[in-house]
């Protein structure tokens, strides 16, 4: 048999291998439809991108716009295996369509979601039907509480405020504070609530002040307040984003746009990889990553210890992880 005949047969062979490969392997189609196009939710989709890694090759993946959606109609869509609405007006606008598909929501918050949920009550929401499960940025009280003592050791007594949208963190954070030996002063400021004369009383009976993210109207309402008394009584305050401690918080605990795609492109991973099985339905997770932003003035001025980032962050997880065992064991 000549050389160039065997090169013939061989080339024929490679050929056929790789059609029926690309046959044999049907990709996965999912669509990201995104609230915006600004930077966060871009980051947001490279997170994921990223998290993907080898098995993107798997998968056909599709970014669309919330606006080109409402625009041309939602044609295809109903042709996909897993519809992922990134942001909150993604996810309402998602869960509005008869889409026959299990829908993710992420780069929400969870007082969007209960806002729109059956039962709000418990920590275990029902979501609104058509809706899968969610990853949402706010962070699980467990760790907000640990950070806390974390950064004032001598604490005992944490205080916070909460809108009607975000009661059902209230019952939580109660839990975590109990389960970590501490107590906590709150109160609900209702949309008649006198602020400064609420917020005055937890403070006069708090250690340290815990932000709860809530709505955003009610977020700027009391913002400054909060800050402002925290100078006033010398107490630190755990905020919720960079912007809250350049504020004056003396640090805050938040998860940034990439990590939670990176929580979201493991959560396809998952999908890809069992299905249904590997992620239970009606289901709402904390994000894995995070990110601390100190500010070491505020620190200084409290008399805190000062620490790095990549210290408290350390102590933070480990802190964390025995918490959560004690937790199972009881």
């Amino acid at each position: 048999m000549s050389l160039l005949f065997k090169r013939i047969i061989w080339g024929v062979c490679c050929l056929l291998l790789s059609v029926g490969t690309s046959h044999g392997q049907e990709q996965t189609r999912i669509v990201l439809l995104l609230s915006g196009d600004s930077n966060p939710y871009q980051e947001v989709v490279a997170g994921i991108r990223s998290a993907l890694g080898k098995k993107a090759g798997d998968v056909s993946l599709e970014t669309v716009s919330l606006q080109s959606v409402a625009e041309t109609g939602l044609a295809g869509l109903d042709e996909i295996d897993l519809l992922v609405a990134v942001g909150t007006r993604a996810t309402g606008f998602a869960l509005a369509q008869p889409l026959d598909v299990p829908v993710f929501s992420t780069f929400v918050t969870r007082s969007s979601l209960v806002a729109a949920a059956a039962d709000s009550r418990t920590p275990g929401v029902q979501f609104p039907e058509g809706l899968h499960s969610a990853i949402v940025l706010d962070q699980p009280a467990t760790r907000v509480v640990a950070l806390t003592r974390l950064i004032a050791p001598q604490a005992k007594r944490l205080g916070t405020v909460v809108n009607n949208s975000a009661t059902n963190r209230l019952e939580e954070f109660k839990a975590a504070v109990a389960q970590q030996h501490l107590s906590l002063t709150s109160a609900m400021l209702l949309e008649d609530s006198n602020p400064i004369r609420d917020l005055k009383q937890v403070f006069a009976e708090s250690d340290a002040f815990v932000v709860i993210p809530d709505v955003s109207s009610f977020n700027s309402k009391t913002a400054k307040w909060i800050l402002f008394l925290s100078y006033r009584h010398r107490i630190p305050v755990i905020g919720y984003s960079q912007k809250y401690t350049e504020a004056g918080a003396a640090i805050s605990l938040f998860t940034e746009p990439d990590q939670v795609g990176r929580d979201t492109g493991e959560q396809i991973l998952g999908f890809l990889k069992h299905g249904h099985a590997g992620n239970p339905q009606n289901v709402v997770r904390y994000p894995r990553y995070f990110s601390l932003a100190v500010n070491p003035t505020v620190m200084d001025s409290l008399g805190l210890e000062p620490q790095t980032i990549a210290e408290l962050k350390q102590r933070l997880l480990q802190l964390e992880s025995v918490v959560q065992r004690e937790a199972e064991s009881e």
